[in-house]
């Protein structure tokens, strides 16, 4: 069955709890070079941009979350 797909993740964040209580990060993070050709110039760059801004956000905020996460367990 093929699926002509309109959309795509490229960057996300994902915090996850499984039924063992085990709280898990996941950050999807798309090498956007093979899209290069079906874009201009300008939406190439600007994706650039996108990816590079957002995953420096992204990895603060994971670190901000197991830091908080890490300081619970020391004092527990």
């Amino acid at each position: 069955m093929s699926m002509n797909k309109k959309e795509a993740v490229l960057l996300g964040y994902k915090v996850l709890y499984n039924r063992a209580g085990k709280l898990i990060t996941e950050r999807v993070s798309t090498d956007i070079k093979e899209l290069k050709p079906y874009f201009t110039d300008e939406e190439y760059a600007t994706l650039q941009t996108v990816m590079r801004e957002g995953t420096v956000k992204l990895d603060e905020i994971h670190n901000h979350i197991e830091a908080n996460l890490n300081a619970r367990i020391m004092r527990e």
